[in-house]
C-alpha cells in the first residue's frame, strides 16, 4: 500500500463513520467533491490544508494523519535520533 492510499483510506473511513455523503463532507472540508473523491480514491494526495481541516471535521489526531501520509512527527524523529538503539527493538518487536 502506498502512502496516498493509506491516507485515502483513513479519510474515507472517517467520512463513512460520520455517515456523510461525499458532497456533505466536501462542503464541511471546504473542498470540491470531485477533489475529495480523487483524494479518497488515492488518485491525488491531500493538501496540507485538507489534512488540517480533516483534523477538526473528523476529529482525527494530527499524528495519525501524518503517519498515514508517510510523515513521521518531528518529535518522534528526534527521539529516534537521540536513541537509535530503539530501532532494533522496534524492528524485533513489530517488524
Amino acid at each position: 500500500m502506498d502512502e496516498q492510499s493509506s491516507i485515502a483510506q483513513v479519510l474515507r473511513k472517517a467520512r463513512e463513520a460520520k455517515q456523510q455523503s461525499l458532497r456533505s463532507a466536501a462542503a464541511d472540508l471546504g473542498v470540491n467533491p470531485s477533489y475529495l473523491s480523487r483524494v479518497e480514491n488515492g488518485a491525488r494526495p491531500p493538501s496540507a490544508n485538507l489534512r488540517e481541516r480533516a483534523e477538526g471535521v473528523y476529529g482525527i489526531d494530527a499524528d495519525t494523519l501524518a503517519l498515514s501520509s508517510g510523515v513521521v512527527p518531528e518529535d518522534v524523529l528526534e527521539i529516534i535520533r537521540q536513541h537509535p538503539e530503539v530501532l532494533a527493538e522496534l524492528r524485533a518487536k513489530y517488524g
